[in-house]
């Protein structure tokens, strides 16, 4: 790719985007501008129960939400190797046939899966793919290498955003107290541990699941790894 340069340096611009969202939204157009794809989904990704969720599609310029497609990517080798690899992978023809699940259809227009993986080091927090590319498009390590790259990049940008956000919504006290629950200590440890009562501990807890938008201390536990709170 001849904008590899270029569009690295775009990202500055997508880094001084005041909210997640807009950034997404930035992060896809990217994509598209510079990659010779026709069509963009982003998903997010968690590490417990193999879970990835839609976020949102590109596609013929239109912006939409895609928050009802979910999937265990155990089932999914072609979502599965990209992520554990972390590099941008491409599949087309017999291969994507074999290593689509029995229990997913591919819908006959569709001839390609390309897959780009959103990582900070061993943390994956998302993947983009494409299922229509550019016409004579050729797909070789220089484009595979730049996505990876791509997808390297704003894996680091979400990993701050998602930093800078989960130190401003919870406490000092709460991330102490959800440290210690992540690692396995009971409210009654944590309390002595800390000095305080188990009552203000369960508090603490009660709080940073509300903060996050989580149902239960395990949901908050996984959100609060999947922003790069715990590692």
């Amino acid at each position: 790719m001849t904008h590899s340069t270029t569009i690295f340096n775009r990202f500055k611009e997508l880094e001084t985007l005041p909210t997640q969202e807009r950034q997404m939204v930035k992060m896809m157009e990217l994509y598209m501008e510079y990659f010779p794809v026709k069509d963009a989904y982003l998903f997010r990704y968690s590490p417990i129960g193999f879970l990835a969720e839609g976020v949102i599609s590109l596609v013929d310029g239109k912006i939409q939400y895609i928050h009802n497609d979910r999937y265990d990517v155990r089932t999914l080798s072609t979502i599965l190797d990209p992520i554990r690899k972390r590099k941008t992978m491409y599949y087309e023809g017999l291969e994507l046939f074999e290593k689509t699940s029995s229990h997913y259809i591919i819908d006959r227009d569709v001839t390609c899966f390309l897959i780009t993986p959103l990582f900070k080091g061993s943390m994956v927090f998302g993947y983009i793919y494409s299922l229509r590319l550019e016409e004579l498009t050729k797909v070789d390590q220089n484009l595979l290498s730049d996505m990876t790259k791509f997808g390297n990049k704003c894996g680091k940008i979400v990993h701050s955003s998602l930093h800078w956000e989960g130190e401003n919504i919870l406490s000092k006290r709460e991330l102490e107290v959800m440290a210690r629950i992540a690692e396995g200590k009971t409210s009654k440890e944590v309390a002595d541990n800390l000095g305080i009562s188990e009552l203000t501990v369960k508090q603490y807890i009660k709080l940073a699941v509300k903060k996050l938008n989580a149902t239960n201390r395990v949901h908050a536990i996984t959100e609060m790894f999947r922003r790069g709170l715990l590692s």
